[in-house]
């Protein structure tokens, strides 16, 4: 019996170094990589390709811990783990492979773990290295163009002018940027809304995270709930797959400018009065609520007062916009200041148009602080953006320069030789019989006792051929 046993054991030995050696030799002949480690993250077994790949020629792996073979290896933390990692991105040797680690279990206990090269042909990984780090480069150039789309560009720097009235808003706008209440900002179009609105987080404590621009007014009713708070893949028809994430949801730790708040339709200002009570949102189609942090900027050139009484704008919703509010300006009650943004607007668009233009003459000063300025500030940036596009090589802009809206409703009182008294007489007789006349140049010319010729010598000697 005992002869019969260790014979037995002897045909059980034999029969597993067979098995071991066939085992092996289909691990080293296998087209992928193949690894096998104990319990403790020890190598008992590494196929040719794998050697091959990690440029390893000679040297037996076998008993070393695969820590000291492989970089990034997490071979050993799935044999403590003993879950399985299934197609994982790992970096070796300044490569990338797609590797797969499963553990073998028996009797509940990890006894080895099989780590495998998911390729058919390793020549494969150089390629998948090169689209891959391609990927990452324009990962990362998304990323760069992201960030510097969701950032605020201006700062209180940026913010020109020394009206008192002026002083007085910004003293205000930075003591709010200072504390995390939301702000609400008031004003005519044209005079700088966005541009605080870019102040106040620039200063705030925020200034590293996210700021979003909504324009209200520019996205359909119909839209704009999905393009605040995003929705789920499949919400409604035409709803791209795997969902879209909101505004809010991208402005979250940061700032969102809800622009044109006054044209937000009633069934949203609710939406947007739940967030900012409970700060969180929903997206459409899902049932889970989102929590967020967002700061809310909002800025209007409507008459909200008149909305709250005409129940356009809901009074609730002002309440919790309207802990902060900056009351812009008009440029035509900061008179004042026009001649600062006139030298700032000069220097912005003579090194764009490559123009000699340094100064704006006194008598153009003064027609400009005559005007009334419904476009405010920006109407301003206009009107000089376009004296310079047609100023040739003077360094000045003169009045000719400028529009007729501007220059021929007034008369301006300057000190002038009897000559330049007679020119501006008759330019501006010019000017009066050409509007008068709707610019028909012949009756302007019958009227005027001149010919056709003459009459359009006058008109470019004044420069009057820009006036239409």
């Amino acid at each position: 019996m005992l002869k019969k046993n260790n014979n037995t054991s002897s045909e059980i030995i034999q029969f597993e170094r067979e098995q071991y050696q066939i085992l092996k030799t289909i691990v080293d002949t296998a087209y992928d990589g193949l690894l096998v480690v104990d319990p403790n993250g020890y190598i008992t077994m590494i196929s040719e390709a794998y050697k091959n790949f990690l440029h390893i020629e000679d040297g037996d792996l076998i008993g070393k811990h695969v820590t000291e073979v492989i970089e990034n290896t997490r071979l050993h933390i799935v044999a403590k783990t003993g879950i399985a990692e299934i197609a994982e991105l790992q970096k070796i040797n300044d490569s990338y492979i797609i590797a797969s680690r499963i553990p073998i279990v028996k009797d509940g206990k990890v006894v080895s773990v099989v780590g495998k090269i998911v390729f058919r042909n390793i020549g494969e990984l150089d390629e998948l290295y090169s689209k891959i780090n391609k990927i990452e480069q324009q990962l990362e150039n998304y990323k760069d163009e992201l960030t510097r789309l969701n950032q605020a560009k201006y700062t209180f720097n940026s913010i020109i002018g020394k009206s008192s009235q002026l002083k007085k808003v910004k003293e205000m706008a930075k003591k709010s940027a200072k504390t995390d209440s939301n702000v609400f900002i008031i004003g005519e179009s044209g005079t700088g809304k966005e541009l605080f609105a870019h102040a106040v987080h620039n200063l705030s404590l925020r200034r590293n995270k996210p700021f979003i621009r909504v324009n209200c007014a520019a996205i359909p009713n119909e839209l704009l709930e999905s393009e605040l708070f995003g929705y789920e893949s499949g919400a409604f028809t035409g709803a791209k797959k795997g969902g879209k994430i909101g505004k809010f949801e991208v402005a979250d730790q940061g700032t969102i400018f809800l622009d044109e708040i006054g044209d937000m339709p009633l069934h949203m200002q609710a939406k947007l009065l739940r967030v900012i009570q409970e700060r969180e949102i929903e997206r459409i189609g899902s049932n889970t609520p989102k929590h967020i942090d967002v700061r809310i900027i909002a800025a209007t050139n409507r008459n909200i007062e008149q909305m709250i009484n005409e129940k356009k704008f809901r009074l609730d919703l002002f309440y919790r916009l309207n802990v902060v509010t900056l009351k812009l300006p008009a440029l035509r009650n900061c008179k004042e200041d026009i001649q600062e943004y006139c030298g700032h607007f000069i220097d912005k668009y003579r090194v764009r148009y490559l123009k000699h233009v340094v100064v704006i003459s006194d008598e153009a000063l003064a027609y400009l602080r005559a005007y009334d300025w419904p476009g405010n500030i920006r109407e301003l940036e206009n009107v000089i953006e376009r004296a310079i596009n047609i100023i040739e090589n003077e360094v000045a802009i003169k009045p000719q320069h400028l529009p007729l809206e501007i220059t021929g409703g007034f008369v301006i009182d300057e000190p002038k030789a009897l000559r330049d008294i007679v020119e501006n007489a008759e330019c501006e007789a010019l000017l009066k019989y050409l509007k008068t006349y709707n610019y028909n140049k012949t009756k302007v010319a019958k009227v005027l006792g001149l010919s056709r010729t003459t009459l359009y010598e006058k008109m470019k000697k004044h420069n009057l051929e820009f006036g239409k």
